[in-house]
């Protein structure tokens, strides 16, 4: 059974965990390190390709209308029955 528990870990590699564990035996772990929200340097890749996206819209005559994308949702829902 996989468990997953918070915690930290310092700068020393010394993991801390934030919430309680109880184990009942000697374990096995794999430790995943996360980004802190906001925490991305450089912007990281998303951030990157909304910018990207903000600064080349497409052309109005490249869009499809909301009207045409209402119609082809509607049209795979009643596909389905």
């Amino acid at each position: 059974m996989l468990t997953t528990v918070k915690a930290e870990i310092d700068v020393g590699g010394n993991v801390r965990l934030l919430e309680p564990l109880e184990v009942t035996r000697t374990t096995k772990a794999i430790v995943t390190l996360l980004d802190e929200p906001g925490g991305v340097r450089n912007g990281g890749n998303a951030a990157r390709a909304l910018a990207f996206l903000r600064s080349n819209r497409l052309p109005e005559a490249s869009r499809t209308p909301i009207s045409e994308i209402d119609a082809r949702i509607e049209e795979a829902r009643d596909s389905w029955d």
